[in-house]
């Protein structure tokens, strides 16, 4: 890997910096409750009834499990890596119920007019963008790894320096 290629991935999943300005932490703790927000949304729409859709049932309950646990690690590991995958993460969903909408999925074609789409429309795609603010902030924030100078190689005794006893 090249080195710059590599000091973006170290940086993606390096800490933030030692003082978190207090727009990026509001920001996070708004993206925490916006993930927590569509997993429960997820929660609540397979227990009435989405569960016995076959295929998209299970999805549902896995879209809420990930989204809790996405905004439990978005809260404690606040790393530009954690809010890229949560943003690929809502993202996704947000695409699954575009699809949906649209064409179907897996058999099943949702309706504008059904309970929580458009609001899963509009937090999904704040959220979304949200992540992918908060994730660009804190990679563009990230120092540098520190690097001192690098050490000045001493000279050892050459072959016309050392005399050989006979």
């Amino acid at each position: 890997m090249t080195e710059p290629t590599t000091f973006w991935l170290l940086r993606l999943a390096a800490p933030g910096p030692g003082v978190v300005r207090p727009a990026a932490a509001l920001l996070r703790l708004g993206c925490v409750a916006l993930l927590a927000w569509i997993g429960y949304i997820h929660l609540h729409l397979w227990q009435e009834g989405y569960r016995h859709i076959p295929t998209n049932g299970p999805l549902f309950l896995l879209d809420a499990v990930a989204g809790f646990i996405l905004a439990a690690v978005l809260l404690t590991w606040p790393r530009p890596l954690t809010g890229l995958l949560a943003a690929g993460y809502t993202a996704s969903t947000l695409g699954a119920l575009i699809i949906s909408l649209s064409v179907g999925l897996f058999g099943f074609r949702e309706s504008i007019s059904a309970s929580f789409v458009t609001e899963s429309l509009t937090i999904e795609s704040i959220t979304t963008l949200a992540l992918i603010n908060w994730t660009v902030l804190m990679a563009t924030t990230l120092r540098p790894p520190a690097r001192g100078p690098r050490p000045v190689a001493q000279p050892g005794p050459s072959d016309s320096d050392s005399r050989a006893v006979l």
